[in-house]
């Protein structure tokens, strides 16, 4: 009987399984570290790079570190590409991720007796989808701060997509006796220090006297408020920044990409003019307020370069203050920053008790010569 053919034994070498694991994991890591490539490219660049604005910031650490977990799934030469990917992708985006490993040591601030209280916070359409006028008044009396930015002075449509103005200065002259008060469009500021003078800031420069609310709430996103404090000159910025996107669309829509597309250069308007109004001021300088901007995107970057971020004082390592009263919040989008003398002293986000769908922000600032 003639002897059974037996099957050819495979060529020596890396079995076809094995091989195909060490391209996996190595073309995940490698993918991962292109993808940050041109998101970075398109970043700032182009209207179609605040996609970034969608991923919340973590993922910038968390799928690196992933990523290095899975490295010695591969073998060989393919484990140490795969960790030297995922390393250099971890260096790449941490500055995106919103992390600050730092305020896990750091101590609790405790501000000095001179410190002026700032209160920054996003209305939601100054409180006419949640809680109760005397709910809301009552919460922001009970911060008891010294100034206050707060933006969404207005009302909205009962579909919610426009806007209309509203007057609640006498109610607010009344909630707040001894305050002043500065209004621009959707902004309002109230200061218990003498208030010097509100210059125009960016696009809000060429709106003529007299123009509608609708103009007004179109181009002033910022409201620069200087301020007497302790006989010294303080600028206080108030800023709203328009949305890059138009969540209630959906990813799929064409109304989506098509407002994206639309917002991309008012909205580049409005921190060109913020950076640009910031680099002529000798002031101490205050900015808070909802930048629409996440630790991911580029648009915050000028600002982080020439101020200091208010949260390098908080001892939470993972700020985030939208969306409140949702699920839970993964975003900041709501910033502040101090500079030329200016510095925060505490720096905490706070429960906005379901009036908003952002968090409060509590800071305490030092100025030159305090304390």
């Amino acid at each position: 009987m003639a002897d059974t053919l037996a099957p050819p034994e495979r060529a020596a070498g890396t079995p076809a399984r094995p091989r195909r694991r060490d391209r996996l994991v190595l073309g995940a890591a490698l993918a991962w570290l292109v993808l940050l490539l041109v998101e970075w490219a398109a970043d700032g660049r182009i209207w179609l790079g605040h996609l970034v604005g969608i991923v919340p910031p973590a993922v910038f650490a968390l799928v690196p570190l992933g990523l290095a977990a899975l490295a010695p799934l591969a073998r060989g030469a393919a484990r140490w590409r795969s960790l030297a990917a995922a390393a250099l992708a971890l260096v790449v985006g941490f500055g995106q991720s919103g992390f600050d490993p730092a305020a896990l040591w750091r101590a609790e601030p405790r501000p000095g007796p001179d410190a002026v209280r700032v209160f920054a916070w996003n209305t939601n359409s100054w409180n006419q989808l949640l809680g109760t006028q005397d709910h809301f008044y009552a919460f922001l009396r009970a911060k008891d701060a010294d100034v206050y930015l707060l933006h969404e002075y207005q009302h909205v449509t009962a579909d919610r997509k426009g806007k209309l103005p509203i007057d609640d200065l006498a109610r607010l002259r009344r909630e707040f006796p001894g305050y002043q008060v500065a209004v621009r469009g959707e902004l309002v500021t109230l200061s218990r220090f003498p208030i010097l003078r509100q210059p125009a800031v960016g696009p809000a420069r060429a709106v003529p006297p007299g123009a509608g609310w609708a103009t007004e709430y179109r181009e002033n996103k910022v409201l620069r408020t200087d301020v007497l404090v302790r006989g010294r000159a303080v600028s206080f910025y108030n800023v709203h920044m328009p949305v890059w996107n138009t969540m209630p669309d959906g990813l799929l829509s064409a109304a989506f990409y098509r407002h994206m597309r639309e917002r991309f250069a008012p909205r580049r308007a409005q921190y060109e003019g913020l950076e640009a109004d910031l680099a002529a001021n000798r002031n101490p300088v205050v900015v808070a307020g909802d930048f629409n901007a996440t630790a991911a995107m580029s648009d915050l970057d000028p600002l982080r370069e020439r101020l200091d971020d208010a949260a390098e004082v908080s001892t939470d390592p993972y700020p985030t203050s939208w969306e409140e009263g949702g699920w839970k919040p993964f975003w900041r989008t709501d910033w502040a920053f101090t500079g030329n003398g200016a510095r925060a002293e505490r720096y905490a986000f706070g429960a906005p008790e379901k009036l908003s769908d952002h968090a409060v922000q509590d800071l305490w600032v030092s100025l030159p010569g305090s304390g």
